[in-house]
């Protein structure tokens, strides 16, 4: 089984020959690959919609991680409030925003319409958005797709206070270990087992070769098997 990383920023300003060397380095093999930030929408902008050059940069990246596609290379789509519907080579879903960062255009129907199209295809959710717009957007799912928690949810509102609303009792949320405290993930196995626990990095804001040994220094056998690759390649395969 190899070890993949589930959560990697990558596009024209970050090129996957970035990348590469540093998860060779760590013995990654692959992994899932989303445009950086910087590339969908200005985050530096509270006021910003859209425009029409954040418009042509989000189809250059998507092009060109369509470029990246391959057995260990799965794409991500990044929505934002164009609300496109993603390309069938992408097999899973960028959902992003900061507190601080331009909205979600939430309620409009173009919104209702992709939330629909990402469930029938059951593309899993990268989710980083905060506290009640988690809960409200797991909520729009209800079980039609998997929601997957980054940062066992360092940016989305704190993982203890996300435990205690009981949203990791669904088994259709997930969580990936980038840039996670040791003892959350350790309270998380302890508490739901490993079947729901992702490798991941966050490159470039993580360094892939740390954060995979932090996995490795956790678990060991079949349990470190399936949190460095085999439980994602399990998501995706089953899609």
């Amino acid at each position: 089984m190899p070890v993949l990383d589930s959560h990697v920023h990558c596009g024209l300003t970050l090129p996957l020959e970035r990348i590469q060397p540093l998860w060779e380095a760590g013995g990654i093999e692959g992994g899932v690959l989303f445009s950086p930030v910087e590339e969908i929408y200005d985050r530096f902008d509270r006021s910003f919609v859209d425009s029409p050059q954040y418009a042509e940069s989000r189809g250059k990246v998507h092009r060109y991680l369509e470029s990246l596609h391959s057995k260990n290379h799965y794409i991500f789509w990044f929505v934002w409030n164009d609300f496109k519907k993603p390309g069938e080579k992408f097999s899973g879903i960028k959902w992003h925003r900061h507190g601080h960062e331009p909205d979600y255009l939430y309620g409009t129907s173009e919104c209702e319409e992709v939330i629909e199209h990402i469930c029938e295809r059951r593309m899993p959710v990268i989710l980083e958005e905060e506290f009640s717009r988690t809960l409200m957007m797991v909520e729009k799912f209800d079980g039609r797709t998997v929601t997957i928690i980054p940062h066992f949810g360092g940016l989305n509102g704190g993982y203890m206070k996300l435990k205690e609303t009981g949203l990791f009792d669904d088994p259709n949320v997930y969580v990936d270990t980038a840039l996670a405290a040791p003892g959350q993930i350790e309270d998380f196995a302890a508490s739901y087992g490993v079947d729901r626990i992702l490798f991941g990095s966050d490159f470039p804001f993580g360094d892939p070769v740390d954060e995979c040994l932090k996995v490795k220094r956790i678990f060991t056998g079949e349990e470190r098997r399936k949190v460095l690759g085999e439980n994602l390649v399990k998501l995706l395969k089953g899609l």
